[in-house]
């Protein structure tokens, strides 16, 4: 998969997704189906979502958020929840048992909303799939960007061969040390220095040079560093793979003072690396440190990372990484 698996949700990640639009791995659905149609239109609705999700790259299917339909591209406008009443583990069940053949992995979390105590919003996890997987209408579907639609015959057909070829997936880590955090530990570091300003400004900077350090101290940026990491997401045995990036970054907020940091390199190669199925191997030569002001917000978009395995004897592996929304959840 493109993007590590978050194995915990809280309310404020999910409030986080007000004004995101949906996206290749990320879909949203109101609260309200739930308490409206019937549960085997529910049910179905759910089972279309999964199997785009799981025929595509995998993602978050998020139920018990409200877009925004007027505007373009349509955002998260509303968190409305669903009801309580819902249990996690049968809808867990229901979704497991409407699409077919089974597919592993799929996580169900339940996060409480403290603004409304009787709703709750549910984010389901979906894995890429290593076959074609179909929805209980008995159709094949896949996403693009904004949207669920339905396969034609030669796409199912090369999802069905997903097992027999190799497949791998970059994914993201991020490392944060916040501004703030090193304002207050040289605060703390540096108290008596700072006591003996508020008695005579003038003696304390004679006596304590790291006054000076401490009055700058307030436009400390953050620091965030991050690599990427491959997953061999298939059945075989992958070697020496090669990686190829490309940037997109806004230029409004890449402008030598806002967000400051290397590029990365076009092309990596993995010599001498043998990755078994499941396994993970840090990419070598990944590493990027960006000094970040503050105040500064990455959006979604802000900062694209597109990706490209090759792979001996397969197609290569695709997909990309929003790298300014990984890192602004990284922040909070």
């Amino acid at each position: 998969m493109p993007d590590e698996i978050r194995r915990h949700w809280t309310e404020t990640d999910i409030q986080a997704m007000i004004g995101q639009s949906e996206s290749i791995r990320r879909e949203y659905k109101a609260g309200v189906m739930f308490d409206r149609d019937h549960e085997s239109k529910w049910v179905e609705n759910l089972s279309t979502a999964i199997s785009a999700l799981a025929n595509t790259e995998g993602g978050d299917l998020i139920l018990g958020v409200v877009e925004d339909r007027k505007s373009k591209p349509r955002v998260a406008s509303v968190i409305d929840g669903v009801s309580t009443a819902l249990d996690t583990e049968r809808l867990q069940r229901l979704i497991e048992g409407n699409v077919s053949p089974y597919l592993p992995g799929i996580r169900v979390h339940r996060v409480k909303l403290s603004s409304v105590p009787d709703r709750v919003v549910f984010v389901i996890q979906v894995p890429q799939g290593n076959t074609a997987y179909q929805a209980n209408d008995g159709r094949y579907y896949g996403r693009s960007e904004f949207e669920a639609k339905h396969l034609r015959d030669h796409e199912v057909r090369l999802r069905m061969s997903r097992g027999k070829v190799a497949r791998a997936g970059v994914r993201l880590r991020v490392r944060v040390t916040l501004g703030a955090a090193q304002e207050a530990e040289l605060r703390a570091e540096h108290g008596p220095a700072i006591e003996a300003f508020k008695t005579d400004a003038a003696d304390a900077v004679r006596r304590f040079p790291e006054l000076l350090k401490l009055m700058v101290a307030h436009y400390h940026p953050d620091e965030i560093s991050f690599d990427l990491v491959l997953r061999n997401d298939g059945e075989l045995t992958v070697r020496e793979p090669a990686v190829e990036l490309r940037e997109a970054r806004s230029q409004q907020l890449f402008n030598g003072w806002t967000v400051q940091g290397g590029a990365l390199a076009p092309r990596l190669e993995m010599r001498g690396e043998v990755i078994y199925p499941g396994d993970e191997r840090e990419i070598d030569g990944s590493g990027c440190l960006l000094r970040c002001k503050r105040d500064a917000v990455l959006a979604q978009g802000d900062y694209v990372v597109r990706w490209k395995v090759f792979l001996d004897n397969s197609p290569p592996s695709t997909g990309e990484l929003d790298v300014g929304s990984e890192i602004q959840i990284a922040r909070r």
